[in-house]
């Protein structure tokens, strides 16, 4: 076991007595494993594997509080993602690379400071639909996003109270953070979010920039370019159906062509997702999800793709599901999407081919 994961093990149950004798204060350790068994076909080559995290992200976290009084908080959350068929952290040589930050909420709304999800990132999960899950295997919008987009590090976020149903959420990070081997706005991301609710109705409207490198590799001497990321989204509750749709608009790369390391830019483009969740389908515990979109690469339809996911959920208990799906992604001739999972990558695809997959498997929380 890894020396930093045994020490933590061994302090939390001094943390749990050390903040069960104050009462204004709380510590609670949490998680969530999902296993399943993937199948897929693509370019006459199929493949059958054990999956960790297709429809929930298998983790585990620790979440506090303190409470200050007059309403204000100050607040904490440390979350690891894992592979739940090995044991391997889904993000390499980082303890806490889904969420660490430390922050205070109140009358004045929450700022959190650390590593945090962008409001892109909650747009996502809100308007993509789903019960056991949202924004994961099936969902176009999750085969189709870009990782940048929805978590960065070094950063401030913040969240307005909700007024008259519209709620306010501004993001800056600092990518690069100082360090003297890279340029010095490498990374800068800045984000800000405007949402409002009004019983079964929601929409959103998002924008984010981020400063990537030119180049794959970065010295303090490399030039750097802007890029822009713009979110739409709604979704409506009908009672018997619940829609959603969404769309992504990713602006200021133009001269990139494939996926850029340097931070990470991706090339110019669009894509959208309009899903549904039908409630008690077959049983008072289950449900059905649909989810169709595309992805446009600007200027070269041959990058676009197509993607169509039926998924059912169903509730074993409040804290455990079973679930089965089945998906398909066209491809064109440079496109090389697959169906893809909550945290990791979907079978492999070879650029032009088509795939059809079919999914299933079970989560549970504690």
């Amino acid at each position: 076991m890894n020396p930093y994961i045994r020490g933590i093990c061994c302090a939390l149950p001094c943390l749990a007595l050390s903040y069960t004798a104050h009462a204004q204060s709380s510590v609670t350790l949490y998680g969530l494993l999902d296993t399943s068994i993937q199948y897929a076909h693509s370019g006459g080559t199929s493949t059958t594997r054990l999956d960790s995290s297709n429809v929930q992200t298998s983790m585990w976290g620790l979440r506090g509080q303190e409470d200050l009084g007059g309403s204000t908080k100050i607040i904490f959350k440390l979350e690891n993602g894992f592979d739940v068929n090995n044991g391997v952290d889904a993000q390499t040589n980082k303890i806490f690379g889904r969420e660490a930050w430390v922050g205070a909420v109140g009358d004045f709304g929450s700022v959190k400071i650390g590593l945090n999800n962008t409001p892109m990132a909650y747009a996502l999960i809100h308007f993509s639909m789903g019960d056991l899950g949202h924004w994961d295997w099936g969902h176009a919008s999750n085969n189709y996003d870009f990782f940048v987009s929805t978590r960065t590090s070094n950063s401030i976020y913040y969240t307005s109270p909700i007024v008259a149903g519209f709620q306010l959420s501004a993001l800056y990070a600092r990518g690069a953070n100082g360090d003297p081997t890279l340029p010095r706005t490498l990374g800068d991301t800045a984000s800000l979010g405007l949402n409002y609710t009004n019983g079964p109705f929601a929409i959103e409207a998002d924008y984010e920039s981020l400063v990537y490198g030119r180049t794959a590799t970065a010295t303090p001497t490399s030039s750097t370019e802007t890029g822009n990321f713009e979110f739409f989204g709604a979704s409506y509750d009908f009672q018997f159906v619940k829609l959603g749709g969404l769309v992504m608009v990713h602006r200021g790369a133009g001269d990139v062509k494939t996926a850029n390391s340097s931070v990470y830019a991706d090339p110019n483009n669009l894509y959208y997702d309009v899903s549904a969740l039908f409630p008690h389908v077959l049983s008072t515990n289950g449900s059905l999800m649909l989810s169709f979109g595309q992805y446009k690469l600007q200027g070269n339809s041959a990058g676009d793709s197509s993607s169509l996911g039926v998924r059912y959920d169903y509730h074993l208990s409040p804290r455990t599901g079973v679930y089965a799906g089945v998906a398909g992604i066209k491809n064109g001739s440079l496109a090389n999407f697959t169906q893809t999972g909550a945290q990791f990558s979907g079978i492999p695809v070879a650029a032009g081919n088509n795939q059809i997959a079919v999914l299933t498997g079970m989560m549970t929380r504690f």
